[in-house]
């Protein structure tokens, strides 16, 4: 389906994050490092200039869980007031290979507050080290450990939320599609998820991704990169857009998109496929204006994308109370 460039002018205070972004990376020599070092260097920096004070009300804790051979780093965001009972599992975005708990703190901290819901983020192994779908493995063993920890941690449900942004939007649809496929025993059920502007299917040729292809933060060039460090198992398994049996069976999905995005036209393509299944899930999704790739984890920054992200989480309210 084709969809025309977005008009809108780009929020000014995204912008101006865009550009101290800019500044960051040329003030940043790092002739000792290779390509994926630098990118998680300047990923971690651009958390630290836009960190704020932590949010009052939010208890922070540290966990890891045990699985075959590693650990998984995972954080709770736990909001004193008007807690919900609910957990949301949230998956950080980075292309597969960047991103941290750390990058991801002031998004899960506002993921925490405007849902009333304990955030729990997970630190997955990253490529090029773990292939996929090792990420997708530790996801699992994450939603395992919340089954088996119930009654022991306060946040640990029958039922969860799981989330992500961009690469990690793309993480949790692939574990969304992995339980599907296996057996419900030992784990906690997927009840809904929220995606921002998740990374779905490699080598697509949209308008949006000619129209934001350079100038605004996530380019063409890397995002293809992104797709090929990935590599590991076979392609549908890898784009869940493609795994057309599963869609019927997907949890209820909240998907919000940016405006000047690469990214924007699969994923509302794919918004529009999943509300077209019959008996499918309740799906709704919404187009944040004058936003660009990544503005979730930019919202200290920028009052429309913290507005968005407060949208987005009660986008996500009314598609987990909606039946089937």
């Amino acid at each position: 389906m084709m969809h025309p460039p977005d008009p809108t002018p780009i929020d000014p205070a995204l912008a101006h994050t865009q550009r101290r972004f800019a500044q960051l990376d040329a003030d940043t020599p790092t002739p000792q490092l290779d390509y994926v070092q630098r990118r998680r260097l300047l990923s971690e920096l651009q958390a630290r200039l836009l960190r704020t004070q932590p949010l009052p009300g939010i208890a922070i804790q540290q966990h890891f869980v045990s699985a075959p051979g590693r650990e998984i780093a995972v954080r709770s965001y736990t909001p004193a007031a008007r807690a919900s009972g609910q957990t949301l599992v949230w998956l950080h975005g980075g292309g597969w290979m960047v991103g941290s708990l750390d990058t991801h703190d002031d998004l899960c901290e506002h993921l925490a507050h405007f849902s009333g819901h304990t955030v729990l983020s997970v630190h997955y192994r990253r490529t090029p080290e773990s292939p996929f779908p090792a990420a997708v493995e530790d996801a699992h063993a994450v939603l395992q450990w919340l089954h088996q920890m119930q009654g022991v941690l306060p946040f640990a449900q029958p039922q969860v939320l799981l989330g992500g942004d961009s690469a990690g939007g793309h993480l949790a649809l692939c574990s969304a599609v992995h339980a599907i496929q296996q057996p419900a025993a030992n784990r906690a059920q997927i009840q809904a998820l929220l995606l921002f502007y998740p990374c779905l299917q490699p080598g697509l040729s949209t308008p949006s991704m000619a129209a934001f292809a350079q100038g605004y933060g996530l380019t063409d060039a890397a995002m293809d990169a992104y797709w090929q460090q990935l590599g590991g198992a076979e392609l549908a398994w890898r784009s869940p857009g493609l795994c057309i049996d599963a869609l019927p069976q997907l949890p209820h999905t909240a998907i919000v998109t940016a405006s000047h995005d690469i990214l924007r036209d699969e994923a509302e393509d794919f918004a529009r496929q999943l509300q077209a299944q019959p008996q499918g899930p309740a799906v709704q999704w919404t187009r944040a204006e004058g936003t660009v790739h990544g503005f979730a984890r930019m919202l200290v920054a920028s009052p429309a994308a913290r507005q968005a992200v407060e949208a987005a989480c009660q986008m996500l309210e009314q598609v987990r109370r909606q039946a089937r």
